[in-house]
């Protein structure tokens, strides 16, 4: 599949997936047409994909939430925190993930 300039460019802006939203664009055929169901003031297919787009992180992020929240947390941790990395001296990162999953899903 071929992925369209601006939907690469605008689905980099959102930090989605650009063969997620390509996808999405072939199979409503006319992106614009198909927002303007829902938004009838989006006026260019740019506002049609940022639409797209916003509401492709949304639902990716209610996505994970719902389903594998703890498990994105515990993945994320590793990368974002991890244990034993050397600017934690006193071993903050252990206490991250358990955080982040009170802060976020109340767990």
């Amino acid at each position: 599949m071929t992925i369209d300039a601006d939907v690469k460019r605008i689905a980099r802006e959102f930090g989605v997936d650009a063969a997620l939203i390509q996808a999405v664009v072939i199979a409503e055929g006319d992106i614009l047409r198909a927002v303007q169901c829902s938004l009838p003031t989006i006026a260019t297919r740019e506002e049609a994909l940022r639409v797209t787009c916003r509401s492709a992180a949304h639902a990716l992020s209610d996505y994970v939430k719902a389903n594998a929240g703890p498990a994105f947390v515990a993945f994320w941790g590793n990368r974002w925190a991890p244990v034993g990395a050397a600017n934690d001296p006193v071993n903050l990162n252990k206490n991250w993930p358990k955080n982040v999953r009170k802060g976020w899903l109340g767990v």
